[in-house]
C-alpha cells in the first residue's frame, strides 16, 4: 500500500514538473472565463449585439457551407496562434503572450453566459457544443503559448548583461516552427469537430 502511494506521488510530481509551463495558461484561461461571465452578468449587453457575435448557427448544406463553417470556426484560434508565433520571436513578448489565454477565456465566458441566459436549451448547447470545442481550443493555445513563452524567454536572456550567444538558436527556431505547424493542424481538427457537432446538434438545440 505504501509503495503504491509513493509511486502515485512520484507520478503526480513528475506530471506537475513536466507540465509546469501550462498551469499559468490554464489559470489565466479560467480567469478569463470568469471575467467574461461577470461582464455579461453585470453589463447585460443588448441581445441583438451578441446574437451576431456569439450565436451558433447550423452548418449550411453542401461543401461550400461546410468550408464556410470550418473557416468561421477556426479563424479566431488561427489568429491567436499567429499572434503567439510572432510574440515568441520577440524578446519582449512574454507579457503579451500571457494575455492570449485570458482573451480566449473572456470570449468563452461571454458565450457561456449568453447561452445560460436562454435556460435549459442554452445549458444543453453549452454542454454539447461550446464547452468541448472551447476546452480543446484552450488546450491547443496553452501548449502553443508555452512554446512561445519558452523561445521568447530564451531570446530575452541573450539581451541581458552577460548574456551569451546561443549557437543552437537556428535549430530551435526550426523546431519551434514545426511545433506551431502541428498546433495549426490540431486547431483545424478541433474546428472540424466543431462543424461536425453543429451539423448534428445545432438545429435540434437552438430551435
Amino acid at each position: 500500500m505504501k509503495r503504491t502511494t509513493t509511486r502515485r506521488r512520484r507520478e503526480i510530481k513528475s506530471f506537475l514538473a513536466d507540465n509546469r509551463r501550462l498551469f499559468p495558461f490554464a489559470g489565466l484561461f479560467l480567469g478569463g472565463v470568469a471575467i467574461g461571465v461577470a461582464v455579461y452578468v453585470t453589463a447585460r449587453p443588448p441581445g441583438t449585439v451578441l446574437d451576431g457575435l456569439l450565436a451558433l448557427t447550423p452548418v449550411g448544406g453542401g461543401l461550400t457551407g461546410w468550408l464556410a463553417a470550418l473557416w468561421g470556426s477556426c479563424f479566431s484560434t488561427l489568429l491567436l496562434l499567429a499572434a503567439l508565433y510572432l510574440l515568441g520571436l520577440w524578446a519582449c513578448g512574454a507579457p503579451f503572450i500571457l494575455l492570449v489565454p485570458l482573451f480566449h477565456g473572456l470570449g468563452l465566458g461571454l458565450t457561456e453566459a449568453y447561452y445560460y441566459a436562454k435556460g435549459a436549451p442554452g445549458v444543453a448547447t453549452v454542454a454539447a457544443l461550446v464547452m468541448p470545442v472551447g476546452l480543446l481550443s484552450a488546450a491547443v493555445l496553452a501548449m502553443a503559448g508555452a512554446e512561445s513563452l519558452r523561445l521568447s524567454t530564451r531570446l530575452s536572456r541573450q539581451l541581458l548583461p552577460g548574456g551569451t550567444g546561443d549557437g543552437g538558436l537556428w535549430q530551435s527556431f526550426r523546431l519551434y516552427s514545426l511545433r506551431f505547424l502541428l498546433f495549426v493542424l490540431a486547431a483545424l481538427t478541433v474546428s472540424g469537430l466543431d462543424v461536425l457537432l453543429r451539423s448534428m446538434l445545432a438545429g435540434r438545440l437552438l430551435n
